[in-house]
């Protein structure tokens, strides 16, 4: 008999349930937790959204939450759904509820919960199982030459790839033609083609997927919003076998990511969920950090917690990532000490940068600090190839971690989890990532690089909503440094392509309170020195007692 949530139609991996022979949960693992971590764990309310920034535990609690219930009696393992949008967070969460020792659980991402529930639909009914079609741009690519043949629009190769990306879009927010045509305009879309041709064009994509029995991840979780909403059997079987749901990384969930879990919720759900607004970058694929208010919408009784104190980076580095988040957010308290200071440096051409970057990273490189616990962080992929000349000149030995563009696959890894984990960990390498990428990681010592205008915030981010993402773009990479942060750009005086590049608009607000902090441990001399020291002396006169103590 299959596993629940086992792939059995599709050859998309191995399954990714966690397996134990027992669950038990004490007091002596609260033990550490903040407060807000600990009503986290512990709150019996039915509904919880926890706001968690960069480095508060999200995770931990969240894994707490539900070896407690599960220990205590209150939900079984086999009736919880745990799901996430990225095989990195899908990865984490196997990992922690596997060594938690939880049984039976089900987890991975809602396009796995998706294609199980279709899957287990065709089968009852006997149905030709449907094929998941990891790549979109072969579809597109065959959609073009099929518009070309046949329609007064003509496709050039170079609007396939923006095709490919606005389709993407369109489908994550629930959009067909005709409501695409509608809202393109008030949502300032930029797409190949006029918004009409572009909804005939999106509605054929639909149609060419159909008539190949194909379902690209998009089109997967549509097909399984459609059973949730008009088969009665699939929706009461789904609620009866999965009666407590839990979202991690709930910023990055699109509308139609929301629309699935609000079908499988329903409205009177055992529900929580936990995300950081702050670290919502998956624009492109349609996600929204407001959607975490559309949670507290759609069930007004949900108990919002929030978990601000940062424990893994130094208090001088969040004080640098503060400068990032919006205005009016809750800042991020430190529960390290102050630390280094956090530097910026320019160059004036991109060699200087990276020549510096290495060398930098080579002198960090001492007994008791790895390669393995430094990264080099950058907008783009583009952007690291020239990192990577330089370490290769000082011998740096240095691993690529591409873009994290997929936020389904882990339906489609080829390789086992466990072991991709394992050689990771033990590969004593500087990381070279994505910032997109890098979220959820964190680091020793962080290089981030690229930080000018054109770069970061990238060229194309010309509305405001994308400029906000930018800038929590730049959040991410900062809050992944634990100890040592160097912030680099360079006004890329030999790239004709960009020249007299200008700092990143991110960089002054930072440079001030670098600044602050450098005054403040700034050693003191002459009148000021006196000064400090009277203070110092009223102080103590006034806190034990004029005439009790002899200075």
């Amino acid at each position: 008999m299959s596993h629940p949530l086992e792939v059995r139609s599709l050859r998309t991996g191995s399954v990714i349930d966690t397996m134990s022979d027992q669950v038990a949960f004490s007091e002596d693992m609260l033990v550490g937790l903040t407060p807000e971590q600990r009503e986290a764990v512990m709150s019996p309310a039915k509904r919880l959204l926890v706001r968690a920034t960069a480095g508060s535990g999200k995770t931990h609690v969240l894994t707490l939450r539900i070896q407690r219930r599960i220990s205590q009696g209150e939900i079984e393992p086999d009736q919880v759904l745990a799901m996430t949008f990225t095989r990195k967070a899908g990865d984490e969460l196997r990992r922690r509820l596997f060594r938690s020792g939880i049984r039976d659980i089900k987890a991975g991402t809602f396009h796995r919960a998706a294609l199980t529930l279709v899957n287990q639909y065709r089968e009852d009914h006997h149905l030709t199982p449907l094929v998941i079609e990891a790549n979109r741009r072969r579809l597109v690519t065959a959609l073009a030459a099929q518009v070309n043949a046949s329609s007064e629009i003509r496709l050039e190769d170079w609007q396939v790839p923006r095709l490919e990306q606005e389709i993407g879009w369109a489908l994550s927010q629930g959009f067909n033609g005709a409501l695409y045509a509608k809202n393109a305009k008030k949502s300032r879309r930029d797409a190949p083609l006029s918004p009409a041709q572009f909804a005939s064009v999106l509605d054929r994509y639909v149609g060419l997927c159909h008539s190949r029995g194909v379902l690209d991840f998009d089109l997967l979780l549509s097909e399984a919003i459609t059973l949730l909403r008009d088969e009665p059997n699939v929706l009461a079987s789904f609620r009866h076998h999965h009666t407590s749901l839990y979202v991690d990384e709930t910023q990055d969930m699109n509308p139609l990511q929301f629309m699935l879990l609000r079908h499988m919720a329903g409205d009177d759900p055992d529900l929580f969920c936990v995300g950081d607004p702050n670290q919502s970058i998956y624009g492109f694929n349609g996600a929204s950090p407001h959607l975490l208010n559309e949670i507290i919408r759609t069930w007004p009784d949900t108990l919002t917690l929030d978990l601000t104190r940062n424990h893994r980076s130094t208090a001088n580095i969040i004080a640098v990532a503060n400068t990032l988040l919006d205005q009016g957010a809750q800042g991020i308290t430190p529960a390290k000490d102050q630390g280094d200071v956090p530097m910026v440096r320019g160059y004036d051409t991109d060699e200087q940068e990276a020549s510096h970057v290495a060398r930098w990273l080579s002198a960090k490189h001492q007994p008791g600090a790895p390669w393995r616990t430094m990264a080099v962080l950058a907008r783009t992929n583009a952007q690291l190839e020239l990192i990577a000349s330089h370490l290769d000149a000082l011998d740096i030995p240095y691993e690529r971690r591409g873009p994290e563009h997929s936020p389904a696959s882990d339906l489609t890894n080829a390789n086992d989890a466990w072991s991709r984990q394992l050689n990771d960990e033990h590969n004593d390498a500087v990381a070279l990532s994505t910032i997109h990428r890098a979220k959820g990681l964190e680091f020793q010592f962080v290089a981030a690089i690229g930080w000018a205008e054109g770069q970061l915030p990238n060229y194309n981010a010309t509305t405001q909503a994308q400029l906000d993402e930018e800038r929590r773009l730049a959040y991410v990479a900062l809050s992944r440094a634990e100890d040592s942060l160097l912030i680099t750009w360079s006004r890329g005086r030999n790239d004709p392509r960009y020249p007299d590049r200008a700092p990143s608009r991110f960089l002054a607000p930072v440079e001030h309170v670098i600044a602050e902090i450098e005054q403040r441990d700034a050693p003191l001399t002459g009148e000021a020195r006196k000064a400090r020291l009277a203070a110092i002396r009223r102080e103590l006169e006034k806190t034990l007692g004029e005439g009790n103590v002899s200075l």
